[in-house]
């Protein structure tokens, strides 16, 4: 920037010094003088000052200018840059960790007690039909007191109605179920009579005790379309 300011001021000197050779030439040049017609009049004694060439002039003023662009332009050699290099200071503070945070976390375990319920389930025979209205009831069975081994005899049942239908003869049955089977008859024996509620019925089927001495048990029933009325329990002591 400054180089340019120092320029641009040479130059409008320059240019102020030819303008003023111009002028000058100017005010130099004389007019030429006319001499006079008299005949007897005496050469001049005055000498006129030399007329200066403009030529000259303004080639003077060409050098000069010349000569001062020539101080102003800049060397044509290239200046070489120094180049610093930096050297990286290694970091001197040490980073310091940060401590992992310990978390304890403490668990109390939790018991819990469950007190078993002993709950006794009874195992019911499902019918294969509704007994509506059956019921019984056995009163009395015989013998009363135990019998011999391989002895016949006669076990009797008295069954009361307790419910609301009644036995019909053609319709209901005493049917041997499981047990020691020591009837010397048949398994399954028809009603003598019909059995309205309140009624007893005593039931009789001819037996024969076992060969060995022992307890034995059986299990009957009354049936009535095919409905279970009325169940029927036997205990026997048999003895030698």
């Amino acid at each position: 920037m400054k180089l340019k300011l120092v320029s641009y001021m040479t130059f409008a000197i320059v240019m102020a010094v030819i303008l003023s050779g111009c002028n000058l030439s100017h005010a130099l040049t004389l007019p030429t003088a006319t001499p006079a017609l008299a005949t007897n009049a005496a050469a001049p004694t005055d000498t006129m000052a030399p007329v200066q060439d403009q030529n000259l002039i303004n080639t003077q003023a060409a050098q000069t200018v010349a000569a001062v662009l020539t101080l102003n332009v800049p060397s044509a050699t290239p200046v070489t840059p120094t180049v610093v290099t930096a050297t990286p200071v290694a970091p001197t503070d040490t980073p310091t960790s940060m401590a992992t945070p310990t978390v304890t976390q403490t668990f109390t375990p939790v018991i819990l007690t469950i007190a078993p319920t002993n709950t006794l389930i009874y195992y019911t025979k499902t019918p294969s039909s509704t007994p509506n209205g059956y019921a019984c009831q056995v009163t009395s069975t015989t013998p009363t007191s135990s019998v011999k081994v391989s002895t016949t005899f006669n076990w009797t049942w008295v069954i009361k109605n307790t419910g609301s239908a009644m036995w019909g003869q053609h319709n209901a049955d005493i049917r041997y179920i499981s047990g020691t089977k020591m009837q010397t008859g048949a398994d399954l024996y028809d009603l003598t009579k019909n059995i309205s509620p309140g009624q007893s019925y005593t039931a009789t089927i001819a037996m024969e005790t076992p060969s060995s001495a022992n307890t034995y048990t059986a299990i009957w029933t009354i049936v009535q379309d095919g409905v279970t009325a009325c169940t029927l329990n036997l205990s026997l002591n048999v003895t030698n």
